[in-house]
């Protein structure tokens, strides 16, 4: 993520009034393009001199003095070096070193090289506009007055020695006043640079907090969202797409490693833009989800996001309307039907009693007992439904309610042994639930695993599994058979009301556990048993 720089990554240029702000970086290294350009000029100066191949103005005056500041202004330059690569002295103040020595340095090669009619005196001004852009506000003027005295002084100095044939008052002046014109416009300039780097930095920080809101709202969306680079690999993601495909997504990792069914619909929505989004049914560990494609439009990289939606909380939408419709549907026809129906039942209980009836008649008295059973107990499922109850939520110690569940099934059924195998993680202590919700819950799964689950050539055994998923650390209680198991078509509406398999079930007993599970913020799902069989988990909202 892009940071805008901090106050102590800047430097102060100048210890005067107006002095610039720059930024760390961008200070020393312009200050080292400057040390580089004395490094040349001095090494030039006194290369130049010592082979006599430079111009002949090269101390024409005075050789020896010539020489003696060439290699003074080379081998200081040199030793400076050192200051530049390690800053042990602070900017400000080897800027001014630098500017100062500069001027005595070149105004002494003037000297020595005829005076100002030398030419050389130009080069001051490249030191005084270099001293505004290094140092800004009022230590340019300083620089610019410091090089007018030294070229008014070295004139000066020559005049009254005689040293030259004639003076150059005029020229001195019109140099002088192009130092203060060259430090006037290098002043302006550093202003606009100051100017510019506040707006910059100003923007770096409405960049740097456009992308941390961008970051925490991605973040925390209830949305998953994979951004798919022109690769094929994931660029950017969040925990919801985490969370909602039930595995850790790591970032450059290829969409078709992290999910095949993802990369297939991935790839078909690339062939057939038009088929933009797709269903995925809920796994073990995940919810029913759904799949949208989009294109980004990004400048010169092509990429796409996936935005993954749980459908879930729709669904439990549709379940509670169902839900409500069913239950005024009840309030409705309960007595309507409960009438008639004991009514019958009382008529068949007299009828039992009677010795003239033969055995023929007997058996469609039987009939006519189990089926007005059958549908008293449909009756009782749907007012159970209707009641909307609320769940009771309280500390369960996991061990004992599991040890009790178990001897009163095997009491329930009237079995010798119990067929449960009980496996319960030692991490486990106490869930949050209510415990009839609970009972009732696991009592219809082991139902079910006891009567479905049972194969003719061996005795029924049902796995009762207590345990945290490995990726979000959720407690789910599982209950597993080794039968036949389900067909898919089966598996698809085994939560739906009134659906059976059965010619003796209602079709309510599994529908009515999913209830319980939602009202406990817990989630019922199903999964085939790898080694047969089917396997029904109740995972819990809580860690």
């Amino acid at each position: 993520m892009y940071s805008a720089p901090k106050h102590s990554e800047f430097v102060k240029t100048c210890p005067f009034g107006g002095s610039l702000l720059l930024p760390n970086e961008q200070a020393w290294r312009t200050l080292k393009v400057f040390h580089a350009y004395q490094l040349v000029l001095s090494a030039a100066f006194f290369i130049l001199f010592a082979t006599q191949t430079g111009p002949s103005i090269f101390g024409q005056t005075n050789s020896a003095l010539f020489q003696a500041v060439s290699l003074t202004y080379f081998a200081f330059t040199l030793f400076s070096t050192v200051f530049i690569r390690k800053p042990y002295i602070p900017y400000h103040r080897q800027v001014q070193f630098k500017m100062i020595a500069d001027i005595i340095f070149l105004t002494l090669l003037m000297h020595a090289s005829g005076g100002i009619t030398s030419g050389l005196g130009i080069l001051l001004a490249v030191s005084v506009a270099a001293g505004g852009l290094l140092a800004g506000g009022q230590c340019t003027l300083v620089f610019a007055a410091c090089a007018t005295f030294a070229v008014l002084g070295e004139q000066i100095y020559a005049d009254t020695n005689n040293t030259f044939s004639k003076t150059a008052y005029t020229y001195a002046g019109v140099l002088s006043a192009s130092f203060f014109t060259i430090a006037a416009l290098a002043l302006v300039l550093a202003k606009r640079v100051e100017r510019s780097e506040k707006i910059a930095q100003l923007q770096s920080r409405e960049i740097d907090s456009l992308v941390q809101l961008n970051d925490y709202i991605i973040k925390h969306l209830q949305s998953g969202i994979i951004v798919i680079d022109q690769h094929h690999n994931v660029r950017l993601t969040n925990e919801a797409a985490s969370q909602l495909s039930g595995q850790s997504i790591t970032i450059g990792t290829p969409l078709s490693e992290l999910s095949p069914e993802y990369w297939q619909l991935f790839t078909r929505w690339l062939r057939n833009p038009v088929e933009n989004s797709a269903h995925i049914a809920a796994g073990p560990n995940t919810p029913k989800t759904k799949l949208q494609f989009s294109r980004l439009a990004i400048p010169d990289n092509e990429a796409s996001i996936i935005f993954i939606d749980d459908l879930s909380a729709v669904d439990q939408q549709v379940q509670q309307g169902k839900l409500a419709s069913l239950g005024r549907l009840t309030a409705s026809i309960a007595h309507e039907i409960r009438n008639p129906l004991g009514a019958i039942s009382h008529a068949e209980e007299l009828l039992s009693e009677s010795t003239a009836i033969d055995k023929e008649d007997r058996r469609l008295l039987d009939i006519i007992h189990n089926h007005t059973n059958r549908v008293n107990s449909i009756i009782n499922s749907t007012l159970q439904l209707s009641r909307q109850e609320v769940s009771l939520v309280e500390t369960i110690e996991l061990q004992k309610w599991l040890t009790d569940f178990d001897s009163r099934f095997k009491e329930q059924f009237g079995l010798q042994t119990s067929p449960i195998k009980i496996h319960l993680s030692e991490e486990i202590k106490t869930i949050q639930f209510d415990s009839n919700h609970l009972k009732q819950i696991i009592d219809n799964l082991c139902s079910n695993a006891l009567k479905y689950g049972q194969l003719t050539d061996k005795e029924s055994v049902i796995y009762l599994q207590a345990d945290r998923q490995p990726m979000t650390q959720k407690i789910f209680i599982s209950v597993t058979d080794e039968g036949n198991g389900m067909s898919e078509a089966t598996a698809e509406n085994i939560f739906e009301p009134f659906y059976t398999t059965s010619p003796s079930g209602t079709g309510l007993g599994l529908y009515i556990s999913n209830q319980l599970a939602e009202l406990n913020h817990a989630k019922l799902s199903y999964q085939p048993n790898p080694q047969g069989g089917s396997c029904f988990t109740l995972t819990l909202n809580s860690i």
